[in-house]
């Protein structure tokens, strides 16, 4: 008799322990002709546990293709339900759910997840940084996140009846599952702050852009600006903000130097912009819907960011190329690591998604070709941006909004901030809703005040000024590199080390096929994505240390 693994209605016990096999084989066959484990029986103990077996080492076949090992492994009774540290999900009952996010669709969320507000930094990344190695990290954390997508989703996979996705598991009710109630806290509080620098970054990237459009030609943008008691509208002016006192003559006579809306008013801790009020009256009531039902919006953002992608490199190629303007190697490495880690976040969104794709979409497809096709973007956008605009604005799209490239350049810029950078404002406050309320954490109305309202309350304290630049990378560094690396990562190397559960998910394509060969190169990537995230972090503090010691 093979040693059961147990499943947990506390909040210490994970759904994998380590098994061990008693050389006992069942003899039923599938009607492929391979060895199928038996039909489980369930059993409920005193503590209102469920037993079930997991089949042993030789019962585990070589890696095959997603279609062709679903179903062969782990078979559990359908008549079982699971209760999960609390939660009254029940994992083991058949599903009657059908995703229906086509291919389109998946490419299309996947996309847009990593065309974040991370990508308007890479023109000035790749001047500090050099060609050469901002080119090698962004391949490199590209292959890393395509990588920790699939484990991300093979982890999911090994849920109890949940080989084909069918059942709604979000990002920490996956870790609750398989590693235990404290995985789930601290991935549960790390998620929604990954997710949270991600929407700051992109309420206060796209307000400053809607501003600055209407500075240029509505000649002012104007905001409310708060006092103790008052409040009174003000107005800004480009070109008053262009000839002031604490710009030099150099910087005004530049044609890429653009002024940031309202960054010098310094008598108010709170500035409250029209381009603001119009940004949060479009996209705050997207963010309520569910994934499903947004995701017309992203394909169009994807179809958007194609076309203007294709402009904005035709635009560069027609001004003159200086080569002065972006090194091969650079001379700033620190941020570096921070402001590309924080573009690869793919992972946040992969959950959602499975639990909605159509089942003949395959979870390889969707992952590698958004991951090419977004680091391609990253590369030639950024790369040309870099040579064609002499010292490029931290936001690009400032740069480009300022006319230097054209009226049709400084059109489509807006539409960026809009329809690229905007629409991930939905995306990622859907994604850190289901998180919330999927794991049974609040209810839905909760969801919605911590994962829509707090956002775009927060953003006020960092719309003025240059903040976002450290937000991005503090924030890429500390969150999002163990949320999207390290955590999947590490579970999995977890559960292939304490259990034969395999999912159904072949994540190395073949090229592992043994369970000691899938730990091997667990244990490689693990190393790999350490040493990037140490990179960072060591990068970033001798920063700050430069940076305090020389002022």
């Amino acid at each position: 008799r093979k040693s059961r693994t147990m499943l947990p209605n506390s909040k210490t016990e994970p759904l994998i322990d380590r098994c061990e096999d008693d050389g006992h084989h069942d003899d039923n066959m599938n009607n492929t002709g391979r060895e199928l484990v038996t039909p489980l029986i369930c059993e409920q103990n005193t503590r209102n546990r469920v037993a079930f077996d997991l089949p042993s080492e030789s019962e585990t076949e070589p890696e095959t293709s997603e279609d062709e090992r679903g179903g062969a492994y782990n078979v559990i009774d359908d008549t079982m339900s699971i209760s999960i540290a609390g939660s009254s999900k029940h994992y083991c009952d058949p599903a009657n759910h059908t995703g229906t996010v086509g291919l389109l669709g998946g490419i299309s969320i996947a996309v847009n997840t990593l065309t974040g507000p991370g990508m308007l930094d890479l023109p000035a990344t790749f001047q500090r940084s050099g060609f050469i190695p901002t080119t090698v990290t962004i391949i490199i954390l590209c292959g890393l996140t395509s990588l920790c997508s699939l484990h991300m989703a093979n982890l999911i996979s090994k849920i109890p009846h949940n080989r084909s996705f069918q059942k709604e598991v979000e990002y920490s009710e996956a870790f609750k599952i398989l590693g235990g109630y404290k995985w789930f806290i601290i991935t549960q509080i790390l998620f929604f702050l990954c997710i949270m620098f991600q929407l700051v970054a992109s309420i206060v990237d796209t307000a400053q852009v809607v501003d600055e459009f209407m500075g240029y030609y509505f000649k002012e943008a104007y905001s409310l600006q708060f006092f103790v008691g008052s409040a009174r509208w003000v107005a800004w002016d480009q070109n008053a903000c262009l000839h002031s006192d604490d710009v030099s003559a150099d910087m005004s006579n530049d044609v890429n130097f653009s002024c940031i809306p309202f960054d010098r008013t310094t008598d108010s801790s709170l500035i409250l912009s029209v381009g603001y009020i119009l940004s949060a009256l479009i996209f705050i009531p997207m963010s309520v819907l569910d994934l499903k039902e947004s995701i017309v919006w992203q394909i169009l953002s994807f179809i958007v960011l194609l076309v203007i992608s294709v402009q904005f490199m035709v635009a560069f190629c027609s001004q003159d190329f200086n080569v002065e303007n972006m090194s091969w190697w650079g001379d700033s490495y620190s941020h570096l690591f921070g402001v590309v880690m924080f573009n690869f976040t793919v992972v946040i969104a992969i959950p959602a998604w499975l639990y909605e794709k159509s089942p003949d979409v395959s979870v390889h497809t969707v992952i590698h070709s958004s991951s090419v096709i977004s680091a391609t973007l990253y590369i030639m956008v950024g790369s040309l941006g870099a040579m064609s605009m002499p010292n490029v604005a931290e936001n690009m799209l400032e740069s480009m909004t300022s006319g230097s490239l054209g009226e049709i350049t400084q059109m489509t810029s807006s539409l960026f901030a809009f329809f690229i950078i905007g629409l991930g404002i939905p995306l990622f406050s859907v994604v850190a809703r289901l998180n919330l309320v999927g794991s049974g954490l609040c209810s839905e109305r909760t969801g919605n005040i911590l994962a829509v309202y707090v956002p775009w309350t927060l953003s006020w304290m960092l719309y003025q000024g240059d903040a976002i630049k450290e937000l991005i990378s503090w924030g890429g560094v500390i969150c999002i590199s163990f949320v999207c690396f390290l955590a999947p990562l590490s579970m999995s190397l977890k559960v292939a080390q304490n259990s034969r559960v395999k999912g159904s998910i072949n994540v190395f394509n073949g090229l592992l096929r043994t369970r000691k060969e899938e730990i091997k190169g667990l244990q490689i990537l693990l190393v790999l994505a350490v040493i990037s995230v140490t990179v960072s972090i060591a990068g970033l503090g001798l920063s700050e240390f430069w940076y305090h010691d020389n002022n």
